[in-house]
């Protein structure tokens, strides 16, 4: 059998001795992005070190390639669907999704908030900020319908009509403005239609003129200006670009391009040429002056994981001395720096970087490993002198990755269960593997350096799934919680049905297998805790939650002699218990403002919890005293999770955002 001890995140350690004064919680990183959302990531255009780019409803800008020194546009209640950067760099605009689809207008310089534009309705498809930034359009979904030009400098409705095509994908500004300013002409792209706007500033008029096709159907994805704003070119679902001419609105010529879509545009060298990014993960090129044939599409520049998504030009010295780079990010969640020439014989130009991996959907459960956890030559025992520690991360489409913290995240493995099981339900790290629960009742364990499915417990709980995981110190047994709130006990080796408790009324949401690998404690929806015996296969003690389901419960093992615990749950409150006594010790009420979701016992005694306020809280376990709080993710914080020193937390969110603390515990 291999050698499983429980994850550290389970307590258990003994403390320091002392009371907790007090504790710090300062973000090391932040690691995660909304991958899909096209133009989601820019580099800054006045400082080559610094890049924007979204993260479910908020913007975070910090330092491209470095580690933490992160900050947060926080403005929008729902995800952010679209983001733009003026000419300038001096401002930035996002629009939203939901009820309150509302357009904000930032400074990027510092991060204040400087307009809220609340005209549109259910949704933003797209933005784009004028050459002179003096002007801002904002292009509705399909249900809203509607098109806004607003003054930057005063917040107000410039012009309005009615947006074309209905469904709008893509939007751009040609780069003269006319009559003193005061005139301006964009194109939109969508489905198969392309628009030819002005925009008469002045007289607050605005209207477009939809530009002929004849017999040729697109899916327009992205669109572009030429330098002499008389042509603008638009790409395809089918990756071809379609050439128009802004005067006539009239198509002249289409051109493959790439083997995708053609999402994305980047000018270089003025707009002598442009790099479009595909849905494929390739980056091709695209001469106005001698547009490619078939063949030409073959050939790429650069070749990523995933669709392209952003692609945005840095402003460093190579660009100053003819040989710029570019940040990319991919649908698979990856951001990249990366030359952009073409590759060229005798021309060293190195391979794009890999900057940052993330998870592409929301993060479901963190989990940290063991110390002495074997993640292979990139894993922490590979490197004995490091700060390296390792961390598992489930997310809800059913990617399951490892990752090393020193203290950005790099990932070491990754893997993906397609199965109809969706996201897992649970997990639990161990020394040479990882176990997890899924909704299809299935008990699934990977290895911890490859990623391979080792083995598969079929209908563990076949009602629901499997909901929780615990393993026993001497990792001969391990033990599953059920959605119909059954507990089982199962041999490790031969992964066969040793016990079964059927007394919770709802699905559990936590075990922990007690220190002389002889008791098990079970939480549950239906408010109930209980210890259970496994040698005479019985209850020994129950406790009753008053208000509420728990989510989380967590128990402190540092004195075997009067175990304490604590639960979460609906109430926002926070639940202290001795193990074997039938009233909580106390409660903490008003705990969040909104249901608790998650908590974590670290070595130092001190208490994690989240919720779907998007806080993450430390408390003093002893005294329940609150000893820090953050608003740390922009959606419901749905796993945390402790190092083995206390020393690091880490919490993932629906915002797919992976968050790495540093917290230090004053004596």
């Amino acid at each position: 059998a291999l050698a499983m001890p429980p994850a550290a995140s389970q307590g258990g350690a003994l403390p320091p001795p002392g009371p907790v004064k007090g504790v710090t919680m300062n973000l090391a990183h932040s690691s995660g992005l909304s991958a899909k959302v096209v133009g989601g990531m820019a580099a800054d255009p006045n400082d080559p070190d610094r890049i924007f780019y979204v993260a479910g409803s908020t913007v975070v800008y910090g330092h491209l390639g470095k580690t933490g020194g992160q900050s947060f546009l926080r403005g929008h209640d729902d995800d952010v669907t679209c983001m733009a950067v003026s000419h300038s760099g001096k401002l930035i605009a996002t629009g939203q999704t939901g009820v309150n689809a509302d357009v904000v207008l930032w400074d990027a310089v510092n991060g204040k908030e400087l307009f809220r534009l609340s005209e549109h309705d259910e949704g933003i498809a797209c933005l784009a900020f004028s050459p002179d930034d003096r002007l801002l359009v904002s292009c509705g979904i399909h249900a809203d319908g509607k098109i806004f030009a607003w003054d930057t400098e005063t917040g107000c409705i410039v012009a309005n009509g009615a947006l074309s095509p209905r469904e709008t994908n893509a939007i751009a500004f040609a780069t003269k403005v006319q009559r003193n300013g005061t005139y301006y002409t964009f194109g939109t792209a969508g489905k198969e239609e392309v628009v030819i706007w002005g925009c008469d500033a002045g007289r607050g008029l605005i209207g477009g003129q939809k530009c002929g096709t004849g017999n040729t159907k697109r899916y327009f994805t992205s669109c572009i200006f030429s330098p002499d704003s008389q042509e603008l070119y638009a790409g395809s679902k089918s990756g071809d670009i379609s050439t128009f001419n802004v005067q006539g609105c009239v198509l002249r010529s289409w051109a493959p391009c790439c083997k995708g879509a053609a999402q994305v545009f980047m000018p270089v060298d003025g707009g002598r040429y442009y790099l479009v990014g595909g849905g494929d993960g390739s980056v091709g090129v695209f001469n106005p002056h001698k547009p490619p044939t078939v063949l030409d599409a073959l050939d790429y520049v650069w070749e990523f994981e995933g669709g392209v998504t952003s692609m945005s030009a840095v402003n460093d010295d190579g660009a100053r001395s003819g040989n710029p780079k570019m940040v990319v990010c991919t649908a698979a969640g990856r951001k990249y720096v990366a030359y952009v020439k073409r590759r060229k014989a005798g021309v060293a130009n190195p391979t794009p970087v890999l900057l940052e991996e993330s998870h592409v959907d929301a993060v479901s459960l963190v989990q940290f490993a063991p110390p002495d956890a074997d993640f292979g030559d990139q894993g922490p025992k590979a490197h004995a002198n490091s700060c390296m520690q390792a961390v598992v991360s489930c997310g809800s489409d059913g990617a399951l990755k490892a990752w090393n913290l020193n203290p950005r995240p790099v990932c070491t493995m990754r893997t993906k269960v397609k199965s109809t099981a969706m996201a897992p339900m649970c997990v639990c790290v161990c020394d040479q593997m990882f176990m997890t629960g899924w909704a299809d009742g299935h008990v699934r364990a990977h290895d911890n350096v490859t990623g391979e499915l080792l083995w598969t417990l079929p209908d563990a709980h076949a009602q629901g799934g499997v909901t929780s995981i615990a393993v026993a110190r001497g990792a001969h047994f391990f033990c599953t919680g059920g959605a119909e709130g059954m507990v089982r006990v199962w041999d490790m080796r031969k992964r066969q049905l040793v016990s079964t408790f059927k007394e919770h009324r709802n699905r559990v949401v936590g075990l922990t297998v007690l220190s002389d690998d002889l008791h098990v404690v079970s939480a549950s929806r239906d408010r109930s805790i209980i210890t259970w015996d496994l040698v005479r296969e019985c209850r020994v003690h129950q406790q009753t939650q008053h208000v509420g389901g728990i989510n989380a419960c967590v128990i402190n093992q540092a004195n075997p002699d009067a175990m304490q615990m604590v639960s979460v749950g609906q109430d926002r409150s926070l639940s202290f218990w001795d193990l074997m006594d039938r009233d909580p010790l106390q409660i903490v009420k008003g705990a969040h403002s909104q249901e608790c979701t998650c908590a974590a016992l670290s070595s130092q005694g001190v208490l994690a919890t989240g919720s779907k306020d998007q806080t993450v809280k430390l408390w003093d376990f002893d005294s329940g005293r609150l000893l820090a709080a953050q608003h740390a993710h922009c959606g419901s914080v749905s796993s945390v999770t402790f190092s083995a020193d206390g020393r690091t937390l880490v919490s993932g969110g629906e915002d797919g955002i992976v968050m790495v603390w540093d917290v230090a515990v004053d004596r």
